[in-house]
């Protein structure tokens, strides 16, 4: 079995123009067909363009002061207005998005926690907000924007302040 394995060794190695005349034909066609499909997907690709994100989120206001007008500890704002203006990454405003604020026990004329959807301005303005905090630390309220397809953002925060 061994020698038989001897043999075929042999015999390749005896046969000097075995196979490689062929080589650089198939060499040639494996290129032109990479290049080709690789000119074909770059096609496809040039009419995709990238994907919209909700690129910043602004805020009307620095902070939020709340007051403890009885002393209780409890501070306190009623009727606050705040505007939010929702841009995506190439500083064009989002046209609705929906738009929420959360933290400090805010709620809006009704009771509820305030939300909205930005108009062709890529604004959302909120009015008669009640707001309240307890012990007079500072603290913060989230403003979340999200959008089908651009994502959410909720990396703006409005400092409330107790003083």
């Amino acid at each position: 079995m061994i020698a038989t394995n001897n043999k075929r060794y042999k015999r390749i190695k005896r046969d000097d123009g075995a196979g490689i005349e062929g080589l650089p034909l198939q060499l040639m066609v494996l290129v032109l067909i990479a290049g080709v499909g690789t000119a074909v997907m770059m096609g496809w690709m040039s009419g995709l363009s990238a994907p919209s994100s909700i690129g910043s989120i602004h805020v009307d206001t620095d902070q939020i002061v709340l007051q403890d007008a009885d002393h209780d500890g409890t501070y306190t704002a009623d009727g606050v207005k705040i505007t939010v203006t929702v841009l995506d990454q190439n500083g064009d405003a989002v046209d609705g998005a929906t738009v929420v604020l959360n933290g400090c026990q805010i709620t809006d004329g009704n009771g509820r926690g305030p939300h909205g959807v930005t108009d062709e301005n890529g604004e959302v303005r909120f009015s008669n907000l009640d707001i309240a905090s307890f012990g007079g630390s500072v603290a913060f309220v989230k403003v979340t924007a999200a959008k089908s397809g651009m994502g959410t953002d909720s990396s703006t925060s409005i400092p409330v302040v107790c003083g």
